[in-house]
């Protein structure tokens, strides 16, 4: 299952090229600027779909979430928004993520949700979705204490609000301080197991800009 999944992910993304990344981003380059700015924003947000492939690599093979959560203040962690629009069922993939948030067992699920959806293609129900919580090791009695709890019904009605308010397009989507919008296709590090740390530097350069 995993060797598929590496397998996945290996052709899910490449790197254009393995130049150093400049020390500073350019506007237009390496971000664009919200129109519109999202008021009372995280510092940093990622919206991802589990049928998005590179999303999984982002995930599983560059690790791009962990790197960013290391420049940020302690205690401060990247939130991560699960987009609904995106495959039949990604309106129950997002109440997935409401429910592994809620449960604080994002990192026990999150690859297990990737390979069902886009190795195994066996996520068709909400039963399905519910076992691969249990193959997880999420007892079924909390996954649907938590599922049909308010706190899971208002968390997934903040990510659809949020990918509306932010004017999500795509896959996976870095927003930097409600403003910036991270181009992923910039992103040049020396190497491929460096790709992570490189985006981390310009989420970090857009932090520091903004303080300035």
């Amino acid at each position: 299952m995993f060797r598929q999944l590496m397998f996945l992910l290996f052709c899910g993304l490449s790197i254009a090229s393995m130049s150093a990344q400049a020390a500073e981003p350019v506007e237009g380059k390496d971000y664009t600027v919200l129109k519109t700015p999202v008021k009372d924003a995280p510092a940093v947000v990622e919206f991802f779909s589990f049928y998005c492939p590179p999303c999984a690599a982002f995930s599983g093979r560059f690790f791009v979430s962990e790197a960013v959560d290391k420049i940020l203040p302690s205690g401060e962690k990247v939130e991560k928004y699960h987009v609904s629009s995106m495959g039949p069922m990604g309106q129950e993939l997002t109440e997935a993520w409401s429910v592994a948030k809620v449960l604080g067992v994002e990192d026990k699920v999150e690859l297990p949700l990737f390979v069902a959806v886009q190795v195994n293609r066996s996520i068709k129900t909400e039963e399905s979705i519910r076992q691969v919580f249990i193959e997880a090791g999420i007892s079924a009695r909390d996954y649907d204490a938590a599922k049909n709890s308010m706190a899971v019904r208002a968390l997934t009605a903040k990510q659809q609000d949020a990918a509306r308010a932010y004017g999500v397009t795509g896959t996976p989507s870095f927003f930097v301080n409600g403003k910036y919008l991270v181009n992923n296709s910039a992103i040049q590090p020396s190497s491929e197991q460096d790709y992570g740390k490189s985006f981390a530097d310009v989420v970090s350069a857009l932090l520091k800009q903004d303080q300035g």
